[in-house]
């Protein structure tokens, strides 16, 4: 009986990580939900900045994807048992960072300054600044994506990956068409 304990003890220390998530899914959550929540706050600014209707419609493109995606990453951390990020205000936008650790940490995060020179802009010099902020904002976006695909391992946090990848790709290259023709 002695032996047999042993063996169990020593396979149980051997034993695969049973988890479905890992380090790396837990980042891309945590990373991912206050930079959606930027996006979706930038996108907010569209109609009352006398953004054009093509910079309106990729904006709230934006909000019908990421708001969404935001509720699906909440979910996961809680299935994980693991904590939702906490962000104080953001150059006076709800749920935003301020610049501090958690904000700095994801890619493409824009900053307080950055977000108040939004807010002041109108018209085509509103399109202008949200079309560059928000296509930087997405390559932060494909970073984090790209990183979840290589290191992530819950299926379904790296299908998300994957789907924000694919469309923030084709936000960014609209948005830049849009500039084009600026």
């Amino acid at each position: 009986m002695g032996a047999l304990g042993l063996v169990l003890a020593l396979a149980a220390c051997g034993a695969p990580d049973n988890r479905t998530y890992d380090d790396a899914d837990v980042l891309f959550a945590t990373e991912m939900i206050p930079h959606h929540q930027q996006a979706v706050a930038m996108a907010a600014l569209a109609p009352a900045h006398g953004a054009s209707r093509p910079v309106q419609a990729v904006a709230s493109q934006i909000s019908a994807e990421q708001i969404p995606e935001i509720a699906q990453l909440r979910g996961m951390l809680a299935e994980w048992g693991q904590s939702e990020p906490t962000a104080a205000p953001m150059g006076g936008m709800p749920g935003m960072g301020d610049g501090g650790a958690l904000a700095d940490a994801a890619p493409g995060m824009m900053t307080a300054d950055e977000m108040t020179r939004l807010e002041a802009a109108g018209g085509p010099a509103f399109d202008r600044a949200f079309l560059q902020m928000m296509i930087t904002h997405h390559q932060g976006a494909l970073t984090m994506a790209k990183a979840e695909l290589a290191d992530g391992r819950d299926p379904d946090a790296t299908l998300m990956a994957q789907n924000i990848s694919d469309a923030q790709q084709a936000s960014i290259e609209l948005m830049q068409r849009l500039l084009a023709g600026k």
